[in-house]
């Protein structure tokens, strides 16, 4: 048997992984599906109180219930504005930030750019130009050189061989 190569794909781009089993989305399901389930739950819970007891004492855990998430609502309220005033914080600190420590690092950096680029304008216009000029025209005198000895060569191949026939002919 020969080997035969067979003709195979060329390897594709691998296929991008989610970074972790639980995307953005797979949480955001569960949190919402969650809340859901809890809601199912209490009413559940609060339906069991109210047909196995009487509805006076039921009424009574209801109301405690209601005020405990009154409170736990109002914490949250007062936790989320506190994360908000943090963030406002945040973001003014790195406002400063960007304006005392990045913006004279780019105007350091346009000024050496701009001297750079002078610098290049400089030694492009009083050197390398000349330079080039200068190899330019000695490289168009040494073929000159080149030709006219060339020529001088051919003018005395041609006298002797002038001379070589004049002296057949005698």
């Amino acid at each position: 048997m020969t080997n035969v190569p067979q003709l195979t794909a060329p390897p594709s781009a691998p296929e991008p992984r989610e970074s972790s089993r639980w995307s953005l989305r797979r949480i955001l399901i569960v949190s919402v599906g969650g809340f859901f389930a809890l809601l199912l739950l209490l009413f559940l819970l609060a339906l069991l109180i109210a047909t196995a007891s009487d509805v006076e004492g039921a009424a009574e855990v209801v109301r405690l219930i209601r005020d405990m998430v009154i409170i736990f609502l109002a914490l949250e309220g007062a936790l989320i504005i506190l994360s908000l005033a943090v963030l406002i914080l945040q973001i003014a600190r790195l406002i400063a930030m960007v304006q005392t420590e990045i913006k004279p690092i780019l105007e350091n950096t346009q000024e050496t750019v701009k001297t750079a680029k002078g610098t290049v304008e400089f030694m492009s216009a009083n050197l390398t130009q000349p330079v080039i000029r200068t190899g330019g025209f000695l490289a168009a005198l040494i073929v000159f050189v080149e030709n006219l000895i060339g020529l001088r060569r051919a003018v005395r191949r041609g006298q002797q061989a002038n001379e070589a026939a004049d002296e057949a002919h005698f």
